[in-house]
C-alpha cells in the first residue's frame, strides 16, 4: 500500500509540473487618442495565470475560456485590471493647466481568449488631458507569481515609450514628450 501511494504522488506531481511554467509575461499596449480623449489598449495575459490571481483558490481555472458579454467574470477581470494596472497622471479639472493627479478608471471593452491559452482584454478610460508627471503601476499576476514580469507599450502623439515591470520596480515614472 504504501507503495502504491507513494507511485500517485510521483505521478500526480509529474502532472502539475507539466502544466506549471517557470516564467510569466503580461504585455499591455496603450495609447492617449487626442481626439477621443481616452485611453485606449490592449492587455494580455495567459489565461490560466489572470484565473489564479484572481482567484487564487483555483475555482474560476477553465471558466475564462467560456466568457460572453453577459459573463459575471468579466466585471471580476475589470476591477482585477484596475487595481493592478493604473495610470497616474496630471490631469486638469478647472482650467487648463494641470491642478491636481488622477487615476486612470479602466472599463473593459471586450475580451478574445486565443488557441495559445492567452486572453487578450480591450479596455478604455476617459481622460480629457494627460499631463507630466505620468506614473504606470502595472503589478498584475505579481501577488500570484513572484517571477513575473510585465511589459507595457505607451503609445503618445506618434512616439513609443517601452516600459518593464518586476515585482521590485512594478511602478514606474516617466514623462510625456511634447
Amino acid at each position: 500500500m504504501p507503495k502504491l501511494l507513494f507511485t500517485i504522488l510521483v505521478h500526480l506531481s509529474a502532472i502539475s509540473n507539466s502544466f506549471a511554467h517557470e516564467y510569466y509575461f503580461a504585455y499591455a499596449e496603450i495609447s492617449y487618442n487626442e481626439l477621443q480623449q481616452k485611453l485606449e489598449g490592449t492587455l494580455i495575459f495567459t489565461t490560466h495565470d489572470l484565473e489564479r490571481s484572481i482567484e487564487p483558490k483555483g475555482t474560476l481555472i477553465g471558466k475564462f475560456e467560456k466568457l460572453d458579454e453577459t459573463s459575471a467574470e468579466l466585471k471580476r477581470i475589470e476591477n482585477y485590471i484596475n487595481q493592478h494596472f493604473q495610470i497616474i497622471y496630471g490631469c486638469a479639472l478647472d482650467s487648463l493647466a494641470p491642478d491636481v493627479i488622477c487615476i486612470s478608471q479602466f472599463l473593459l471593452e471586450g475580451v478574445v481568449t486565443q488557441l495559445n491559452g492567452t486572453i487578450e482584454c480591450y479596455i478604455s478610460a476617459a481622460i480629457p488631458a494627460l499631463y507630466n508627471p505620468i506614473q504606470i503601476k502595472f503589478d498584475a499576476l505579481m501577488e500570484q507569481f513572484p517571477g513575473q514580469q510585465n511589459k507595457l507599450t505607451f503609445i503618445y502623439r506618434q512616439q513609443k515609450e517601452t516600459l518593464s515591470f518586476l515585482l521590485n520596480d512594478s511602478s514606474i515614472y516617466f514623462t510625456l514628450k511634447p
